[in-house]
């Protein structure tokens, strides 16, 4: 066989004569070099089959080591051809690993033998380095009696080192290895035993954070000699991370084949069934052995769905289909089911598969049913909620206004429920709620439909109203069912309720408007002493509307500091001394100009709202206070309503503890006025009361005779003062009915030892009157209007008279 020969020989006539030789032969010699450098630079552009290599050379690169750089370069065989066979020049010839060596004169017929030789053991070479690239192998032998090593192949790409860094061998090349996996692969080394296993890469020869590398690792000990040390060890490795991966990967889905709750069956292309998991047998109740090659759909759905979707999934372009179907069991019962439906196919994309996947999602059904059930139901009285009244009202909305009809709304409202949660319990609240619900429902038409709203609110759609007198009849039913009373185990409890009624599309065309003016007409039932029912008028409209302004206004004001407080001064009776304040809030609307507290503090106790605007009250009341004392004032009581709602709010005594400390104010100079229904609830009021007074403000009743007090509430309650309302003293002393009821107050609190005070004075008679009955103090426009903050800092000013 010919070759691409290249001559590497300084002396100009040998190297001619060698070209002639060879050519000769039939060779091609592809390029002449008289040097070293020369040698490689031509090695590189050319890339000869074989290297005709003089070792003495012109420069400084001899034979030898030019032919070492190329080989390790270029793989390109090398055949030294030299007149020198001394043994250091031998030695150093040998580390190159040439493919022949020749002594000068060389005769023809042995260079045209060698150069043949060479050439086809380049050829079964490049037939190995192939395979070894093909295969992506790394290639390694030890020679211990050589004390070299040798690596080939991928070597540097597999351990990400230069073969010279194995110069200790077999030590270097277990240091390679990760740590769990060297003494085995050393147990096999020393005992000769050949290896054949996989094993990975120690972590310190990859990147940080790199996933493990795996390698296929060959090796064998060759016995050479007398000495272990003197033996072979000859050994290939590849890179077989991605297969390991793969492999687990494998290993996963086949663990998640058999442990998946979904059932999954594989199919061929004829949708013939090859495996099925347990899952599927579970599911479905069929075994392997029993539908093996049959279609799925011969067996699986309830109601045969069709077969389009599985051979048309690779021509739409599509490898999947997903819908919910019912499933049939082995034994007959069915089931929901969520199926998924893939197609598998190779690179060209053929069909080699497809997979079917079920999930019973009878559980997600039932869910599904409860949470609707729950999204339109009262979970207490099982009527139905807002969500119901809105699809209802709706629904009869659309249906009257095709038919004409009228629709009629029922708000009822119980009165005092939340007396009966606080002193019986929300327990027991929650049973009467129940029962009140049976009862509307039992009193209704199938075609009517009875919601609650939430706590003691109940709605009633009424469709296809024919006559008022109806409408006012189904209210009289209700209300009397409420008045027949309830037992509960040893008591019976009596109930009321108030009820408006508002009809479509007389009083509003849309279901928002409607259910309001139902309300309205119940606030309306309220107003006329409850226990009654009313219907929706365009007076209750307008009402609503200016209390509506009034809540809106409300939030405004206490954002824009709208809100203000006045003082009314309180005198003693004998000499008109000041003694106090009661601070009383007003609003500066920036339209309506003032407006006093009993315009909008009803609407701020309904709204929510009376909390934060009674802090407030307290806070700047206290800070005025504070501030007067500061400015050199004499002491002085400061007395503050306070609200209900304000009262029974479970943080209120840690906000009045903490406007007093904040503020600086006496709380001994505090007084709190409350109204008689705070004390309705005596436990309650008793406890509450006295946590004030341990934290040191006095308490007073305000309109003391207006509500219903008695002398037991009045007896076991911390109360410091009684004040007698305005409407008693308003025509004293000659209307003699409150002549005799302020009598009756004044001796109460004298045989209570409780103090007095008198609202509404407004001439010297009542003056008089009440001194005589024995009231030391007085307020009213006798005395004083309730004054600005500056004017009341002017009065104090003026006053000389210690309090």
């Amino acid at each position: 066989m010919n070759g691409r020969i290249m001559i590497v020989e300084d002396e100009r006539i040998v190297a001619l004569d060698l070209k002639q030789s060879l050519e000769s032969f039939g060779h091609e010699v592809v390029a002449v070099a008289a040097s070293g450098e020369q040698a490689i630079a031509a090695a590189a552009r050319h890339v000869p089959d074989l290297i005709l290599m003089d070792i003495h050379l012109q420069g400084r690169t001899d034979g030898t080591e030019a032919a070492l750089r190329i080989r390790a370069a270029l793989h390109i065989p090398v055949i030294f051809l030299t007149a020198y066979t001394e043994e250091p020049i031998l030695q150093r010839a040998e580390a190159s690993l040439p493919f022949g060596y020749l002594v000068k004169p060389v005769e023809g017929r042995e260079l045209q033998a060698t150069v043949r030789m060479a050439l086809a053991r380049r050829r079964d070479e490049e037939r190995l380095q192939l395979a070894i690239d093909a295969a992506a192998l790394g290639v390694w032998e030890w020679d211990g009696a050589g004390g070299y090593f040798h690596a080939g192949g991928h070597i540097q790409s597999i351990f990400g080192i230069q073969p010279t860094a194995l110069c200790d061998g077999e030590a270097a090349l277990l240091n390679l290895i990760h740590p769990e996996d060297r003494p085995a692969i050393e147990a096999s080394l020393r005992g000769g035993t050949p290896i054949a296993t996989t094993l990975r890469v120690a972590p310190d020869r990859l990147p940080d954070s790199a996933p493990p590398r795996w390698l296929d690792f060959n090796a064998r000990r060759y016995r050479t000699g007398p000495h272990p040390d003197q033996d072979r060890i000859i050994g290939v490795v590849r890179d077989v991370t991605a297969l390991r991966q793969q492999e687990e990967q494998l290993q996963q889905a086949a663990v998640v084949f058999r442990t998946t709750a979904e059932g999954i069956a594989i199919l061929d292309p004829q949708r013939r069934i090859v495996a099925i998991n347990p899952a599927f047998e579970e599911l479905t109740g069929h075994g392997i052995d029993a539908i093996l090659g049959r279609d799925p759909t011969e067996f699986l759905p309830a109601r045969r769905h069709g077969d389009i979707f599985y051979p048309d999934l690779p021509l739409a372009g599509r490898d999947y289909w997903s819908g919910e179907i019912t499933c049939q069991r082995r034994d007959g019962t069915v089931f929901p089911a969520w199926q998924n439906i893939c197609a598998v196919q190779d690179n060209e994309g053929a069909l080699l598969n497809y997979v079917v996947a079920l999930s019973d999602i009878s559980a997600i059904r039932r869910a599904e049913a409860e949470l609707n059930h729950l999204a339109f139901h009262d979970p207490l009285t099982g009527l139905g909620n807002r969500n119901m009244l809105k699809n209802a009202l709706e629904r009869e909305l659309l249906r009257a206004g095709e038919r004409y009809e009228q629709v009629a709304v029922f708000f009822l409202d119980l009165d005092g429920f939340k007396l009966i949660n606080d002193t019986l319990g929300h327990a027991v609240g929650d049973r009467i709620l129940k029962v009140i619900g049976d009862r509307i429902q039992g009193l209704v038409r199938r075609s009517d439909t009875v919601i609650r709203l939430g706590g003691d609110e109940f709605v009633v759609v009424v469709p296809d109203v024919g006559r008022l007198e109806d409408c006012a009849s189904l209210a009289e039913k209700i209300l009397a069912e409420l008045r027949a009373g309830i037992d509960l185990d040893s008591e019976r409890v009596l109930i009321t309720g108030s009820i408006g009624i508002a009809l479509f599309p007389e009083n509003a065309d849309n279901r928002d408007d409607l259910i309001k003016a139902a309300d309205n007409a119940m606030y309306s039932a309220k107003a006329r002493g409850r226990n009654s029912y009313a219907f929706f008028s365009s007076r209750m409209a307008e009402h609503a509307r200016a209390r509506l302004q009034v809540e809106q206004g409300l939030a405004r004001a206490l954002a824009n500091e709208e809100l203000a407080l006045f003082y009314q001064p309180v005198v003693s009776l004998t000499d008109a001394r000041l003694i106090g304040f009661e601070a009383l809030i007003r609003w500066h609307h920036p339209e309506r100009g003032l407006i006093p507290p009993d315009h909008f503090i009803p609407v701020a106790e309904t709204c929510g709202l009376i909390e934060a605007i009674g802090t407030w009250v307290l806070r700047s009341a206290c800070a005025q206070g504070r501030a007067w004392r500061d400015g050199g004032h004499p002491a002085l009581r400061l007395a503050v309503n306070v609200s209900v709602v304000q009262l029974r709010a479970d943080d209120f005594i840690e906000t009045l503890r903490r406007i007093l400390q904040e503020t600086g104010f006496p709380p001994e100079e505090l007084e709190l006025e409350i109204t008689e229904s705070t004390i309705q609830n005596t436990e309650h009021s008793k406890e509450i009361l006295g946590q004030v007074r341990r934290l040191g403000p006095r308490i007073s009743i305000d309109d003391f005779g207006t509500g219903f007090s008695s002398l037991s509430l009045l007896k076991h309650l911390p109360i410091d003062r009684i004040k007698i309302d305005k409407a008693f003293t308003r025509d004293l002393p000659h209307d003699p009915s409150d002549a005799e009821i302020t009598r009756a107050i004044v001796a109460l609190a004298k045989t209570l030892n409780l103090e007095l005070i008198a609202e509404g004075v407004e001439n010297a008679d009542q003056q008089a009157f009440l001194l005589a009955l024995g009231c030391q103090e007085g307020q009213g426009y006798l005395f004083s209007k309730p004054l600005p903050v500056e004017q009341a800092s002017e009065l104090l000013a003026r006053s000389r008279s210690p309090c």
